[in-house]
């Protein structure tokens, strides 16, 4: 089995590294962060480079990698003026190998980024829009900024960053997740008051319990911690609950034929697993997170690439394809299980 293990790890991560593209920006982080897990030295050369690559191009603005607008063809919208949320998806990767080289280039860079993100447009309550078209919160941001602005105020020892990464979660959570349901929605609009895309979407929880694991981890004293804890085992519970006996979670979670999809299951797999490994919620998790692994891990072929994933903006009606943030959670996943799947 620690053979298999290693060979779909070393096809995962061959595909990443064969499929570089400045035009996935925001979709590679996730994938940069997988790498580095492994501490593969020819998987670290390669994500130091692409590290180079956003500190290269980060912009006037401020951004890291790309500050582009993105036209869409499907999905319900159709332009994205990105705010600075977007590209703090680099800001891990990036602070990781700050970590491990201390070169202040790096850091600069990363502080650069968040002076524009802190200044970024912001609901009235202070959550930072995701686009530039409308005052919206978009759960993604869950896991593609909190986690930056946790792990910044860990590096510098800075509060304010602590604090924002927690708070943007709050805001996130008090206008996205049902408390009936447990489960968030995609996107909600401030002025009009609505859910532009009100589903209850498979990776936009996913977004969410992974970037509140992984916010917890960095920073598990924080004052926010508890409330962080028990929105995590909530929703947690309630994607295990929705969770098909194959082990997948579907597209729309609350449509009982909705394709199966990728990359929520992956997140979940991984949120799930490390929650369990930090005691934030009964090992029984991890059962469940196997079987979440372990029915995406069987679909790879030759080429390592993982498929079923919808493809952005996500929610119903999107084509299903590969993409760089599934490809980055299979190999997180497998690092927090590689106990049980290397026996």
């Amino acid at each position: 089995m620690s053979s298999e293990f290693d060979g779909l790890i070393g096809r995962v991560s061959r595909y990443i590294i064969d499929h570089p593209d400045d035009r996935d920006w925001w979709e590679r982080g996730p994938a940069l962060v997988g790498l580095q897990r492994f501490e593969d030295p020819e998987a670290n050369r390669v994500v130091e480079r692409w590290i180079d690559r956003a500190v290269a191009r980060q912009s006037s603005a401020g951004y890291l990698a790309n500050d582009e607008r993105d036209y869409l063809g499907s999905g319900h919208v159709r332009v994205f003026t990105p705010s600075p949320a977007n590209a703090s998806s680099f800001g891990v990767a990036l602070l990781n190998v700050y970590r491990r080289t201390r070169e202040q280039r790096l850091l600069d860079a990363a502080l650069l980024h968040a002076e524009a993100l802190l200044a970024a447009k912001r609901t009235r309550d202070g959550g930072i829009v995701a686009r530039l078209e409308a005052p919206e919160l978009w759960i993604d941001f869950a896991y593609l900024m909190a986690p930056f602005l946790t792990l910044l105020g860990c590096v510098t020892g800075r509060a304010e960053f602590l604090d924002e990464g927690a708070r943007q979660i709050e805001v996130m959570a008090k206008h996205l997740v049902d408390p009936h349901q447990n489960l968030a929605r995609h996107v909600w609009c401030e002025t009009p008051d609505h859910y532009p895309q009100s589903t209850f979407w498979a990776r936009g929880n996913g977004w969410l319990v992974a970037g509140l694991v992984d916010v917890i981890e960095m920073k598990p004293d924080h004052a926010a911690a508890d409330r962080l804890c028990e929105l995590l085992r909530r929703v947690l519970t309630s994607l295990r609950e929705r969770q098909d006996r194959s082990g997948y979670l579907r597209h729309v979670l609350d449509d009982p034929f909705a394709p199966f999809e990728s990359s929520g299951t992956l997140q979940y797999a991984y949120a799930a697993a490390a929650a369990a490994r930090l005691g934030l919620v009964e090992s029984g998790f991890r059962d469940s997170a196997i079987r979440a692994f372990r029915v995406v891990a069987d679909s790879v072929g030759a080429d390592g690439g993982v498929p079923a994933v919808a493809l952005p903006p996500g929610g119903p009606g999107v084509p299903f394809g590969k993409a760089p943030f599934a490809q980055g959670f299979l190999l997180l996943a497998a690092f927090e299980l590689q106990a049980e799947l290397r026996r």
